[in-house]
């Protein structure tokens, strides 16, 4: 180094090249990219904001303040309201007011379990055992039915003769109580009203097995009533008599005497048959005439028939002849023509003509000459097991006998054993059988089987409500009311209502 030039301090960069042409220099813009404001973050990584720019702190802690004033509004306004609930709920006024409305409804539900009773009294009244599937449902109503009655003449557990002395505490008591006791009757009025449906619908499962089987029966007891009629207005067809039907003569005929005979199928079967006959006699037409020892023909008038007994002997002085007894037939309302065999001379009529008559003829040995055919009124024999039925009514009565039957034999179930004796009992009397039929009843029950209920379900029985001296709690109530509209009546207009409905009830 030379000793008069001055030294320089290197630089680490590289001279700037001299300006040229005195020109003024520009140095190179620097080759280093700006920092990006927003860098992505790795492929993959959730981007902030959707990779925009942040949202402006200033803005987002507004936000958070409105919220929170908010939400302090809101706990402010509800403990308000809470307090505001607590302190009427538990005010004087407005348990007053709540007694009130415990004892109406304690009447309320009252009066409906009584009106549940009543119904179901009257949809199961008809039912007994025998005719329900389940004969258990039966004891099952009686109890609920017996717990019901009890709880409808329930009297309140508490009440309270002045609310206006009464203290807060004591008519919450009494509110709870009665709130408590109407549960309990409402539960007991679903509880009726369910075993009676029960009731009545096993009943409609045992009709549905039984009704089939009471109209076999029920239509052979109207068949037996009809024959009955049928035989009443029966009497002695002579129309049919001439046409040799003889079925309107069917029956036991007696004399005064207690002689009888019995005709069936066109035969006589005497009490007494002829020695030496082999009785029943068939009985034909006497056609008339002096060999058949009959009436002459013309001789007898037409209201009236001769018949024959074929069959009958009888020893005529010593011989064996065969004759053929007579017999007269007369038809109620019909004067006999009381007359011998060989005589014009009718003689009067001994017999009760307002009844159909046979009249037997022993032959010519005592009804020839001069005397009567019928000498007295023990001739005549009178019909005593009252008319026949036509053979048609009886094969219709027998059909509905046997198909009865058959559907009693199908009875098998243990529920059923009363009611297949019932109608066993009344076929057995269609038959003839002389009895008595115990009709299925609830004769062998308890007194509980007595359903009927005759409270009258339109008053409530308030009266449970109130003490028993009611004059003096009349005094207290219309202080009350004289109270409730006072210098600050707004305030006491609770108790003044609940005085005067209890007042209505004392008087």
């Amino acid at each position: 180094m030379s000793g008069n030039q001055s030294w320089t301090q290197p630089s680490t960069n590289p001279p700037y090249p001299a300006p040229a042409n005195n020109t003024t220099y520009n140095a190179p813009t620097s080759s280093v990219p700006p920092l990006p404001t927003n860098v992505p973050l790795p492929s993959g990584m959730p981007q902030p904001n959707g990779g925009a720019a942040p949202a402006n702190p200033h803005k987002s802690k507004t936000t958070r303040i409105v919220i929170i004033i908010a939400v302090l509004v809101m706990v402010v306004a509800a403990i308000a309201a809470g307090g505001f609930y607590y302190f009427s709920s538990n005010s004087h006024d407005a348990a007053v007011s709540q007694y009130g409305k415990a004892v109406n409804h304690f009447a309320d539900t009252k009066s409906a379990l009584k009106s549940a009773i009543k119904h179901a009294n009257r949809d199961t009244e008809d039912i007994h055992k025998g005719q329900v599937k389940n004969p258990g449902l039966l004891d099952d109503y009686r109890q609920t039915l017996k717990t019901s009655r009890n709880l409808s003449e329930a009297k309140a557990p508490a009440t309270i003769a002045d609310t206006s002395s009464a203290s807060t505490k004591d008519l919450k008591q009494a509110t709870r109580s009665l709130n408590d006791l109407s549960r309990r009757v409402s539960d007991s009025a679903n509880d009726i009203s369910d075993a009676a449906k029960k009731l009545v619908n096993s009943k409609n499962d045992a009709d549905a097995v039984l009704e089939p089987i009471e109209r076999e029966v029920s239509t052979a007891e109207k068949q037996k009533k009809a024959n009955d009629e049928e035989a009443a207005d029966s009497g002695i067809d002579l129309s049919e008599i001439k046409r040799g039907d003889y079925s309107s003569l069917d029956g036991t005929w007696t004399n005064p005497g207690g002689a009888w005979m019995k005709i069936s199928n066109g035969k006589v079967t005497p009490q007494n048959p002829v020695e030496g006959s082999n009785p029943p006699y068939r009985l034909a037409d006497c056609p008339g005439g002096e060999d058949d020892y009959c009436f002459s023909p013309g001789t007898l008038p037409s209201s009236q028939y001769q018949l024959l007994q074929n069959g009958a002997l009888q020893d005529f002085h010593g011989e064996e002849v065969n004759l053929q007894y007579s017999l007269i037939v007369v038809p109620r309302n019909v004067t006999l023509y009381n007359a011998s065999y060989d005589s014009d001379d009718v003689g009067s009529d001994p017999t009760d003509s307002s009844r159909d008559r046979i009249i037997p003829s022993a032959g010519p040995a005592i009804n020839q000459g001069q005397t009567p055919l019928c000498g007295d009124s023990g001739c005549a024999y009178y019909r005593s097991d009252g008319g026949e039925v036509s053979q048609t009514s009886k094969r219709k009565l027998k059909s509905k006998v046997d198909a009865a039957n058959d559907d009693i034999a199908s009875m098998d179930e243990k529920w059923e054993e009363e009611a297949k004796a019932n109608f066993q009992c009344r076929v057995d009397v269609v038959n003839g059988a002389k009895k008595t039929c115990r009709s299925i009843s609830n004769a062998d029950d308890s007194d509980e089987a007595d359903q009927s209920d005759d409270t009258d379900t339109g008053n409530s029985d308030t009266s449970a409500y109130l003490e028993p001296n009611t004059s003096d709690k009349r005094l207290s109530l219309l202080a009350s009311i004289r109270r409730s509209g006072g210098e600050n009546p707004d305030s006491n207009h609770q108790l003044g209502d609940v005085a005067r409905r209890e007042l209505r009830f004392v008087d």
